[in-house]
């Protein structure tokens, strides 16, 4: 990896960290984050849930609230379509609560991955009419689905869209192109008089994040009421899972939903305590960890392989006997998905094998026997294999659909944007979208996506950057500071966990631990020495490391508690040698 030290101008940590009363390294990370006034750093660090804003700054707020109320009052039916991944069915499964805690006749609808696809869809709203519904609101897709909104006006549905994904824009203008849905909610359109401030704050809001926006308005109250609180961890689930930037708002309602996540109390929703016991999490403090990478998978596992009702009905039910069933078979269905994930990994890796990934601008992989519900997880396994975006499609009876994800640097909306001659359809972020595409049309677009990857990324864009927040020496690593250091948590996408450097590191013992992790005993010229490890590099003992070595380190320090001891300990990111 390329390391490069964060850049910051001369002085400004320090005057902050006068101005604020922090110890200067805290005051790095925060100048390294964008944050340097000091009333900025004081609601960064409180993290306090009356910092958020109300749901009237968004534009059409007003407007589908009343809607929803009056559909309730006349005994409407509504139905909630949400979308299969776990931002959208822990959103939809927000919304639906709170409809039901109002007294709505209300239903939700679920696309099956394999045969409807992402999104709203023509099919799905003529069963939705037919079903007796005249409101429909759509969690976590239907911002470009104009020809779908047409549809639902054309059969007497009125349409509400809650979305966070990129518009459809204008060829000409670049002009936002919104559906013609009776109301559009989205972080990005707000109301002319909401101050920049508050606009940056609510931007990255994921799907579940905006349904709870739409729960607020509808319960007309404070987000720290007892009727809305409790929703902060299906918020968390959802945003954390959808990679949602934990900056702003996103990082309020995570930290306390987190909170929520880690009680095991009698008041927690049947489906978290049940997800928690299969998943072994159980009497264990939840982190983004956690979430991203145990919770999430098995929520998201019904949605690759099945329906993703029975994560939808986990969530959303009262029984702990039914919520007990529904975890075990998402535990399950987990453990299928994993084992389709490797096998469709192993083919990839080959394919990329066969292939000079290295003047490759994209890996643009196809098959007829992989699963769609798949790709994209194995898509950002290949992204961190050989750091080219990756897209890969999966084709059934001549139409391929494809998941691709990206590197840093790599706008993937753009670069599909540039392609969409060549494609039925695409929508996502910057860094992960989808799309669908006709089979022979796929060696065209592997083309031009590779040459679009490589104007726009250049050669240095496909070597790997490890940002470092500062340089530091061991014995300023102290527990004291690594509690304040915590302060700065939840860490995540848009606030990354700290990254320090120390140089002249020398191995004072060293060995293979767990499954092929490097455990060391890393001590410095002032005579301090911290424990060590790095995960899934025991390749480098006996070769780069070694007892004796001297090594220039990037690492993450954390607290370890063990036998009522706590200390530091140093989770190695890259390592160099030293002369």
């Amino acid at each position: 990896m390329k390391w490069v030290l964060a850049e910051s101008e001369k002085g400004v940590a320090a005057a902050f960290a006068d101005r604020a009363g922090l110890h200067p390294l805290i005051a790095t990370l925060m100048v390294n984050r964008g944050i340097i006034d000091s009333s900025e750093a004081q609601t960064f660090l409180s993290c306090d849930l009356a910092t958020l804003s109300g749901p009237d700054i968004f534009r059409h707020m007003e407007k589908a609230v009343d809607r929803i109320r009056a559909a309730i009052a006349v005994g409407e039916k509504i139905t909630v379509f949400g979308d299969y991944d776990v931002d959208g069915v822990t959103g939809a499964s927000l919304l639906y609560l709170t409809l039901r805690t109002l007294g709505a006749v209300v239903d939700c609808y679920i696309p099956d991955r394999m045969t409807e696809g992402y999104g709203l869809n023509a099919y799905a709203l003529e069963a939705i009419k037919a079903s007796g519904a005249s409101l429909v609101i759509s969690v976590d897709c239907g911002i470009t689905a104009a020809r779908e909104a047409g549809t639902a006006r054309s059969i007497g549905l009125d349409l509400i869209i809650t979305d966070h994904h990129e518009f459809n824009r204008s060829n000409s203008s670049n002009e936002v192109m919104l559906p013609d849905a009776y109301a559009v909610l989205h972080p990005l359109l707000l109301k002319e008089n909401v101050a920049a401030g508050i606009q940056e704050r609510v931007s990255g809001l994921t799907g579940v994040g905006m349904a709870f926006k739409l729960a607020q308005a509808l319960l007309d109250t404070d987000v720290r009421d007892e009727r809305l609180m409790p929703y902060l961890d299906l918020v968390t689930l959802g945003t954390v899972a959808d990679v949602g930037r934990l900056t702003g708002e996103n990082r309020v309602l995570v930290k306390h939903g987190l909170d929520m996540l880690s009680t095991d109390s009698d008041k927690q929703r049947p489906g978290i305590a049940a997800l928690k016991q299969v998943s072994g999490l159980s009497g264990k403090r939840i982190g983004v960890g956690n979430v991203g990478f145990t919770l999430a998978p098995r929520i998201n596992a019904s949605g690759r392989l099945e329906r993703a009702d029975t994560a939808f009905r986990m969530l959303t039910t009262d029984s702990r006997e039914e919520a007990g069933e529904l975890a075990a078979t998402l535990d399950s269905v987990n453990r299928e998905r994993q084992s389709v994930e490797e096998t469709i990994l192993g083919e990839a890796r080959r394919i990329c094998g066969a292939m000079d990934t290295k003047v490759a601008g994209a890996l643009v992989l196809s098959s007829d026997s992989w699963h769609p519900g798949v790709i994209g997880i194995v898509a950002s396994r290949i992204v961190d294999e050989f750091y080219r975006p990756t897209a890969l499609i999966c084709v059934r009876d001549g139409v391929g659909k494809g998941s691709a994800r990206s590197i840093p640097g790599f706008d993937l909306y753009e670069g599909l944007s540039e392609c969409k001659d060549l494609l039925e359809g695409f929508g996502g972020h910057k860094y992960a979208a989808g799309f669908t595409i006709a089979a022979d049309r796929i060696p065209q677009f592997r083309e031009r996506l590779s040459t679009i990857v490589r104007e726009r990324v250049g050669p240095d864009g496909f070597v790997r950057t490890l940002f470092v927040d500062g340089a530091v020496s061991l014995d300023e690593l102290t527990t004291g500071l690594l509690q304040d250091m915590e302060r700065l948590a939840p860490f995540g996408q848009g606030n990354p966990e700290p990254r320090l450097g120390a140089r002249c590191l020398e191995v004072v013992s060293s060995r293979i631990v767990g499954n092929n992790h490097l455990k060391l005993r890393l001590r410095q010229q002032s005579g301090v020495s911290l424990d060590a490890i790095a995960f899934n590099r025991g390749n480098l003992l006996g070769k780069q490391v070694r007892n004796g070595v001297r090594l220039a380190a990037v690492f993450t320090p954390r607290l370890n508690a063990w036998n009522g001891k706590t200390t530091v300990e140093l989770e190695i990111r890259d390592i160099k040698t030293e002369k």
